[in-house]
C-alpha cells in the first residue's frame, strides 16, 4: 500500500515497540519456573552472549541477536526468557511440568533438565533464586484445606500465605534459602487466561527481587552509623571552636574542616549511588505489592505483613542515613564558608590598615618633598641674588656705574623665586603627566 503520509522519524518503531518490549509470560499450570537475578560487572557483562550461545547450541537451537536487552530462547521443551538491567541479569526457565501436580510441588527440580556446569557458569553473582511452582486452584477445596495441604512444604516458623487479584490467587512461601540455594514459592491460580498467571508471577517475581535489590543498602547504612557519629562531633567541635575563637586560629580551623569536608564527601561519592538506588527499590516492593491486590488469609502471615514488617525499619534505617549523610556535608559546607568568610573579612581589615598606613607613609613622604623643594627654591634664590649683586658691584667697578646693592637685591629676589618656582611646578607636572 502506498504511504500518504511523510517519512517516519527515525526512532518510532522503537518507541512505539516499548509498550511491547515486556509481555507477560503466558502460563497454563501446572508449570515450573526457576528463577535467577545475577549482578554483573561490566566484564561479566560482556561474557553473557557467549554463555548463553554455549545454552542454545546444547540444545540445538538458534543463536539470538548478541547484546540485546532482551531475549527469549526455545530449549526443547524449556522456555528462557533473559533480560538485562542496569546492575542485574534476569533468567526465567519455564517448563509446562504435568506431573507438578500429582506429587509434592517440589519433588522433582527444573535443574535437573539444564546442564549443572552452565548454570554454575553464568557470570556474574546470584542475588535472588526462586523456585517456583504454579498449580491451579482446585475445585471445590477451600482456602484452609488448600493452605494445610501445601504447609508442610514450607518452614513452619515462616511460612507465609496470601491472595491475590480479584481470582483470588494463592500464593505460599516462607522466604527461606535453602541448602540448594533456591527460595521456594507455591502459586495456586483461578485466572483462566495465561497472560494474568503470568502476570501474577512476574509481580511476585519482581516483589523478591526488589526486595533483596533495596536491601542491598542495609550493610552500608549500618556501616555509616558508626561513621557519621564520629564526623559529626568533630564538626560539632569545630564548629564551637569558630563560635568561642577570636580569629587567631581560623586558618588551622579551616584546614581541620577541609579535611573533614574531603571526608564527608567521601562517604558521599562511595554510598550515593546505593542508598539512592535503595529509595527507588523500597518504592518498587511496595508499589508490586499494591499492584498485586493483596488479601489476607486468616491465621497466616501475609506478604505485606512480612514485608512491611522486616523491610520498613530497614527502609526507615537507609532513608535516615542517606539524611544524615547530607545534611552533614551541606552543614561541613556551611561551617567552611562561614569560616572563609570570616578570615575574608580580617584580612579586607588587615589590608585596609595596611593601606592606610602606607598612605600616612606617603603623605608624609609627599610634606617631605615639598619641604625639601621649597628649602632647594630658597637657596636657589639666595645664592642667585648673591651673584647678581656680585655682578653688578663688578660692573660698578668696571663701568662707573652707581647702583643701590640692595635695591637689585630687593628686585631679583621675587623674579628670581618664581622663575625657581615655575621650573619646579613644570617639572612636577610633566612627571604626573607620565
Amino acid at each position: 500500500m502506498k504511504r500518504l503520509f511523510p517519512k517516519d522519524y527515525a526512532l518510532r518503531h522503537e518507541l512505539n515497540d516499548e509498550l511491547h518490549i515486556h509481555p507477560y509470560e503466558p502460563l497454563i499450570p501446572p508449570e515450573r519456573v526457576l528463577y535467577l537475578a545475577v549482578l554483573v560487572t561490566a566484564q561479566e557483562r560482556g561474557e553473557e552472549d557467549a554463555h548463553l550461545d554455549a545454552l542454545a547450541r546444547h540444545f540445538g537451537g538458534a543463536t539470538p541477536t548478541p547484546g540485546a536487552n532482551q531475549v527469549r530462547y526455545r530449549l526443547g521443551d524449556i522456555r528462557l526468557k533473559v533480560e538485562r538491567h542496569q546492575e542485574f541479569t534476569r533468567y526465567k526457565f519455564v517448563y509446562h511440568d504435568t506431573k507438578a501436580a500429582d506429587a509434592s510441588p517440589f519433588a522433582t527440580s527444573l535443574r535437573e533438565l539444564l546442564p549443572p556446569e552452565w548454570l554454575t557458569c553464568i557470570p556474574g553473582r546470584t542475588l535472588t533464586a526462586l523456585d517456583i511452582t504454579v498449580l491451579p486452584y482446585g475445585e471445590g477445596n477451600t482456602l484452609e484445606k488448600t493452605v494445610d495441604r501445601y504447609a508442610g512444604e514450607f518452614k513452619s516458623a515462616s511460612f507465609t500465605a496470601s491472595q491475590f487479584g480479584r481470582s483470588k490467587g494463592l500464593a505460599l512461601t516462607d522466604f527461606v534459602i535453602r541448602e540448594d540455594g533456591l527460595m521456594r514459592i507455591l502459586v495456586l491460580t483461578r485466572a483462566r487466561q495465561p497472560a494474568q498467571n503470568g502476570r501474577l508471577l512476574l509481580r511476585i517475581i519482581e516483589m523478591e527481587t526488589y526486595r533483596m535489590l533495596a536491601l542491598m543498602a542495609l550493610p552500608d547504612a549500618r556501616n555509616l552509623l558508626h561513621q557519621l557519629p564520629v564526623a559529626d562531633q568533630k564538626l560539632t567541635h569545630l564548629t564551637q571552636a569558630i563560635a568561642q575563637g577570636n580569629g587567631v586560629n581560623d586558618e588551622a580551623l579551616l584546614e581541620k574542616l577541609t579535611e573533614l569536608a574531603a571526608d564527608v564527601e567521601q562517604l558521599v561519592a562511595a554510598n550515593y549511588r546505593r542508598l539512592s538506588a535503595s529509595h527507588a527499590y523500597f518504592d518498587l516492593v511496595f508499589k508490586r505489592l499494591d499492584d498485586l491486590r493483596e488479601e489476607t488469609v486468616e491465621n497466616v502471615p501475609s506478604f505485606g505483613g512480612v514485608l512491611g514488617r522486616r523491610l520498613e525499619p530497614a527502609r526507615n534505617t537507609c532513608e535516615s542515613v542517606s539524611r544524615w549523610l547530607d545534611q552533614l556535608s551541606q552543614r561541613v559546607a556551611n561551617a567552611s564558608d562561614l569560616l572563609r568568610t570570616r578570615i575574608d573579612v580580617r584580612h579586607g581589615r588587615q589590608n585596609q590598615e595596611l593601606l592606610s598606613a602606607m598612605n600616612k607613609r606617603f603623605q608624609l613622604q609627599l610634606r617631605l618633598q615639598q619641604a625639601a623643594e621649597i628649602l632647594s627654591v630658597a637657596i636657589f634664590t639666595y645664592y642667585s641674588v648673591n651673584l647678581v649683586a656680585y655682578v653688578v658691584e663688578e660692573l660698578e667697578v668696571l663701568m662707573g656705574l652707581e647702583a643701590n646693592p640692595l635695591l637689585i637685591k630687593a628686585t631679583a629676589a621675587p623674579l628670581l623665586a618664581a622663575t625657581a618656582l615655575y621650573i619646579l611646578f613644570r617639572k612636577r607636572k610633566k612627571k604626573l603627566s607620565e
